[in-house]
């Protein structure tokens, strides 16, 4: 699906600001500066291809191929994610404080997911309130960008 693949470019990004920040490789105001830009990248492209391809779908369709790619992107993420870190942890001594670094990880992973959940939200608000604008002027169909 290409939606998903659209959250996890979403939870990449937002990710990779936390890290550079965490890592203080970026100031306060680059860092927010960071999460609008991926926010707004989310976002719009979430739109472009929510709208490409569902044009004759109803918005009931729609709604659950949304779900889906999100429902997908929060369960595979984290899998594809974790999984390297866990295999490692195990081969390496508790003194290497691998612990600490899975964590952190974790923290990562669930606000970049909040946040691509907030952008899939802010997309899909913008849809049904531009279907909704278009009805009341008169317009069939889906307004087009």
């Amino acid at each position: 699906m290409v939606l998903a693949a659209i959250n996890a470019l979403g939870v990449a990004l937002f990710a990779g600001a936390y890290g550079a920040a965490a890592l203080r490789w970026l100031s306060q105001g680059a860092f927010l500066a960071s999460l609008v830009v991926a926010f707004g990248v989310t976002v719009a492209l979430w739109l472009r291809i929510e709208r490409r391809g569902s044009l004759t779908k109803s918005p009931l369709e729609r709604m659950g191929r949304a779900a889906a790619a999100l429902v997908l992107t929060v369960v595979l993420v984290p899998i594809t994610v974790l999984t390297p870190f866990f295999a490692v942890q195990s081969q390496l001594p508790p003194e290497a404080g691998a612990d600490h670094l899975i964590g952190r990880i974790m923290v990562l992973l669930v606000a970049a997911l909040a946040l691509v959940a907030l952008a899939n939200l802010s997309g899909g608000t913008f849809l049904v309130l531009s279907a909704l604008g278009a009805r009341l002027r008169g317009r069939s169909g889906p307004p087009t960008l």
